[in-house]
């Protein structure tokens, strides 16, 4: 890492004051003494798998397993032990993506009906991409 980057991405300026942050994207003006000089840093781009990977909103993963010789019983007993399996991926799955969403209520007075919503936001990866790509871009 850089001398003047610290471990959290923070770029460190020397001024008369000492060391100085420096915000990614921003402009700091320096008054060092005979004059002021201005300063912008970009970031420096970021690699979007790793930037993903760092970050619980992008991937839930969930497991399901079963040892070998429950697995030859399974299919044996069960001819639809494979919808079995997908149906516990699924409801732990909808565990894991509950807790990202957000809940209201609202009432519509006219028609007597309190309705309760549940919303949560769902990329694919290359949408999500594309829209980190677009957002860097404003």
């Amino acid at each position: 890492m850089s001398d003047n980057i610290n471990d959290v991405g923070e770029y460190k300026i020397v001024t008369a004051g000492g060391l100085s942050t420096i915000g990614a994207g921003t402009t700091n003006v320096i008054n060092g003494g005979a004059g002021t000089s201005s300063v912008h840093i970009r970031p420096a781009g970021i690699n979007l798998d790793e930037f993903l990977d760092r970050h619980s909103f992008n991937k839930f993963t969930v497991d399901h397993k079963v040892a070998e010789h429950e697995f030859l019983k399974l299919k044996e007993s069960v001819p639809t032990y494979a919808d079995e399996i997908k149906e516990n991926l699924s409801k732990n799955l909808a565990r894991d993506i509950i807790k990202k969403a957000t809940f209201t209520k609202k009432k519509d007075v006219d028609a007597d009906v309190h309705h309760f919503l549940g919303r949560v936001w769902v990329f694919t990866e290359d949408e999500l991409k594309n829209l980190i790509n677009e957002a860097r871009n404003v």
